[in-house]
């Protein structure tokens, strides 16, 4: 009985592990070109996301200010219906980003910023 439950459990954790989805398309390092509302291209050294195929993705961004910190962060993504969700850990909730995938191409259209009234337009290609 025990080799059976343990067979069953192995075989349910290959098959759930063979479902998850793969982005090998849409994987590689998206920098910003474009940005207008609250914020400006000047703003920034650098703001990066890399999506991974196995749904992982970094979010690495630098203020042009002298002595400003890199913010770098590390989470999870999915893709469908040309939407790119990004799901974030603050704390103990999670912060759920959801932005336009178009033509390989990641647009936050009128993101709100978190705390404020201001919102923003960026996009982001593949470099």
């Amino acid at each position: 009985m025990k080799k059976t439950l343990l067979l069953l459990v192995l075989l349910c954790s290959i098959l759930l592990s063979s479902c998850k989805p793969s982005y090998e398309a849409e994987a590689g390092l998206y920098e910003l070109y474009f940005i207008e509302g609250a914020f400006s291209m000047d703003m920034y050294e650098f703001y990066t996301i890399e999506l991974f195929e196995d749904g992982t993705v970094r979010i690495q961004s630098k203020s042009s200010e002298f002595g400003s910190a890199v913010y770098d962060v590390t989470t999870e993504y999915s893709i469908k219906d040309g939407k790119i969700t990004i799901i974030t850990k603050v704390g103990f909730s999670n912060l759920k980003e959801v932005y336009d995938y178009v033509d390989g191409e990641i647009h936050m259209i009128n993101a709100e910023i978190p705390g404020t009234e201001d919102v923003l337009t960026a996009k982001f290609r593949r470099s």
